[in-house]
């Protein structure tokens, strides 16, 4: 009966975690769902941005979807902490640390992305191309270097996470790591390299895939713990 309210609060988690996740996505498809050139580069040097195309609806948009997404991300850090077996400590305490991180930092790395997008937008019109350009990649070199302990946070997290299911020491199978957010995200990240690689031309779809990888890979990681943890309770009870 313990095992199975474990695994009921698991599902939980996970389903929350895999919500946060989606609305995380949101936010990314804010900021790649326009038109593509053959000329953009990085997440807001675009030429749709810089010709005034990233509409005033789209920055308040993403802050709210990423707001609510980072604060439902609790429950994916507390899931990923759960699924590791509590006698592995050391591991369950890296992943947590990187988790914290994780959760303090990437909502402001999600912010700030959508505000440069929203000022090479307003500045591209009035200044022109170059000097938009110069003046927002300026402010990104400027703030970036303090927001790289963040990224390391989401290392941890999810290398320590993926570490643990392969070598056995979580709930979950080990065949459950094809569905791991390192090898979703993986797969997302190296359509677009293998569409262009065949010769076809730079699309939204592209940077949609590329943009919106990491959130579109957590969320299916955590939907198909929730789908485990289901199936798991379902043999409990009979």
């Amino acid at each position: 009966m313990n095992e199975q309210l474990s695994l009921r609060r698991y599902r939980r988690d996970c389903l929350i975690g895999a919500l946060g996740g989606l609305l995380m996505l949101a936010g990314d498809l804010c900021l790649s769902v326009i038109p593509a050139s053959a000329g953009d580069s990085g997440l807001f040097l675009r030429e749709a941005y810089l010709g005034g195309g990233y509409e005033p609806w789209r920055l308040p948009l993403l802050l709210v979807t990423g707001l609510i997404g980072m604060a439902l991300g609790f429950f994916t850090v507390r899931a990923s902490y759960l699924q590791i077996r509590p006698q592995y400590r050391k591991m369950r305490l890296a992943v947590l640390i990187g988790g914290v991180i994780y959760l303090a930092s990437a909502g402001a790395i999600h912010a700030l992305i959508g505000s440069l997008a929203d000022w090479t937008s307003t500045l591209g019109p009035a200044l022109g191309r170059e000097q938009a350009s110069a003046l927002v990649m300026g402010q990104y070199a400027r703030i970036m270097p303090a927001l790289l302990p963040g990224y390391a946070g989401m290392l941890l997290l999810i290398f320590g996470s993926a570490f643990a299911v392969l070598t056995k020491k979580t709930i979950l199978p080990r065949r459950m790591l094809a569905f791991h957010l390192i090898v979703v995200e993986l797969v997302l990240l190296l359509i677009p390299d293998v569409r262009q690689a065949l010769g076809a031309r730079v699309s939204t779809w592209d940077f949609v895939l590329s943009q919106g990888s990491g959130n579109a890979a957590l969320a299916i990681w955590m939907l198909a713990n929730a789908i485990w943890a289901g199936r798991q309770i379902k043999r409990e009870e009979n």
